[in-house]
């Protein structure tokens, strides 16, 4: 198993009846998983170190220790520490914010289903950035003027240029 290079795959485990328990001096079976898998101790284990875990949570609650995680000390006049506090605050306000969604997802699933009208919404069009429609002009119905003519645009030459760049010497 030294030789193992990328995309190895170990040979599977066929073999369905468990292995020993993994605590000293203990010979029995290790427990099943709910997923199927299975348990590093046996089950009589597993109770085992689940009630000392209970019985010393409870004695450090006993102790002045936070109910909820029993390790660090209570606030004063409260059963809990800041920092569990802080998460048990959290938790509400998001649990409080996910019915608030719920209502609203199951409000609009109610709704009966009609058509989609199309808008200019549907384009990012909005009544704050959107121009004004265009409306024609007097101008656009009036006649053009008689053009002027090119001898009386004397805006167009320069009162200093006589024009000696383009004459032929």
């Amino acid at each position: 198993m030294a030789s193992c290079g990328p995309g190895f795959v170990p040979q599977a485990v066929l073999r369905d009846e468990p292995e020993e328990c993994s605590q000293p001096r203990c010979r029995g079976k290790r427990a099943r998983k709910p997923d199927g898998g299975w348990y590093a101790s046996c089950r009589s284990c597993l109770d085992r170190r689940a009630a000392s875990c209970r019985r010393r949570r409870a004695a450090l609650v006993a102790e002045g220790g936070c109910r909820r995680c029993s390790y660090r000390k209570r606030l004063e006049g409260d059963f809990l520490c800041a920092r569990c506090r802080e998460d048990r605050d959290a938790e509400r306000t998001q649990k409080r914010q996910d019915a608030l969604d719920a209502a609203v997802i199951d409000e609009f699933a109610a709704r009966p289903d009609r058509v989609h009208k199309a808008s200019n919404l549907d384009c990012g069009i909005s009544p704050w950035n959107a121009r004004p429609a265009k409306e024609p002009s007097a101008g656009y119905w009036s006649p053009l003027p008689d053009p002027e003519p090119k001898s009386e645009q004397l805006w167009c030459h320069s009162l200093d240029d006589d024009g000696w760049r383009l004459s032929r010497h």
